[in-house]
Order: C-alpha cells, then structure tokens, then sequence
C-alpha cells in the first residue's frame, strides 16, 4: 500500500477489503477494437472490471462506451485529454476531470463517481476540489502494460502481476491501442490465473 501517498491525498482508495476478488481497471479508452476485445475476455468468465475512460476518446467511441456500460463494468472519469495534474493549473484540471465524469455520467450505475488521475498524478488542491463529487481511485498493483514491448514483456507483465497482486488490490491496464498487443499476451493468462486462485474481479461500484 503506497501510504505516504495515501497522506498527501487523502480519501484516496489503493484496495480494498475484498477476501476473494480484485478490482481490474481498464485506462485511457474506449477504443474501438481493444475494448469490446477485454469485455468479451472477462465476459468468458464472468467478471466484472472498472473502465477510466479519457473524455474525448468517450466523444468518439460512444458506441463503445455503451457497450461498456451494459456489459455490466463500471465506468469513471479520465479527464478529457489525459492531463498531467502536475503540469496542469489546478482550475483547467478540475474542469477537464469534472467533464469527463459528465460523459461517463449517462451510462454510469447508481453510487459515487468514480475518477482516477492520469499517470497517478495530481495536487492535493486538485484532489480536494474533485473529492466532494467523485470517489478517487489509486491503484497498488501497476501491470506495466504500456511499457512492455514484445513476448518477453508480456512474460514479466504477467510475472510482476501474479506476484504483487493480493485479494483486494486495486489492478491497472490500459484499453489502448498501443497496449493491446501486450495486453492480448497477458489479459486471457492473468485472469485464468486468478480464477484457479479461486479469485474473481468485481467492479469498484458493486
């Protein structure tokens, strides 16, 4: 659990108490071609994740979003162009964020928004400016999908995910096209993997 990083922002969710599952996040989409590719994978086996979907690849693949949303998985906010909350003023990123959570917010179940911070990056101003409207999702287990680069990436993305997730964690992939090769070696194994655990993944509004 990244604790300091709990302090400096506070109300933050890393994991949580789950004894049987763990919580699969999906970032940076929808696209058209690897997103309804993961839903068929975790529709296979009956398991539920949350998609943080940037605003505006939502605007382009609406199509997709809604797919998302009635397959079941949970949807949260991205901003709008994946800013960097520490290279962007507090006010144009609060904005970005709260417009991404307006896209999400028609296909979106009942409960607390949910919005996670692009690279894992923003102010404690900027958390405590979303906080009233949305529930800020961290992560403790990191796949490292979108710096792998061939089958032996593939093989330590795998290697590092079996070993460092728990029951309860808070998992990130990336729904993008640039991850999609990577993620096509890994996804179906790594959740095969946790069903032989006896583990599922259940989305973060459940």
């Amino acid at each position: 659990m990244h604790r300091p990083l709990a302090t400096i922002w506070p109300g933050t969710v890393w994991a949580t108490q789950a004894k049987h599952a763990v919580h699969l996040t999906f970032d940076d989409g929808p696209d058209p071609v690897v997103t309804p590719w993961v839903l068929a994978e975790l529709g296979a086996r009956g398991m539920s994740a949350t998609f943080f979907v940037v605003g505006d690849q939502a605007a382009k693949h609406g199509d997709v979003l809604r797919q998302v949303a009635e397959s079941g998985h949970a949807l949260g906010g991205h901003t709008m162009a994946h800013e960097h909350g520490w290279r962007t003023p507090t006010a144009t990123y609060v904005q970005s964020a709260r417009a991404s959570l307006d896209v999400v917010a028609p296909h979106r179940r009942s409960g607390t928004p949910l919005f996670r911070p692009p690279y894992g990056k923003f102010t404690r101003a900027q958390a405590s400016a979303l906080a009233p409207r949305a529930k800020l999702v961290m992560w403790d287990v990191l796949s490292g999908d979108y710096a792998a680069k061939g089958p032996r990436g593939a093989v330590a993305v795998l290697r590092r995910l079996q070993r460092q997730t728990r029951p309860g964690s808070v998992v990130v992939f990336h729904d993008s096209a640039k991850c999609g090769d990577v993620l096509r070696q890994v996804l179906p194994a790594y959740l095969d993997w946790l069903a032989a655990r006896g583990w599922t993944s259940c989305a973060l509004d459940a």
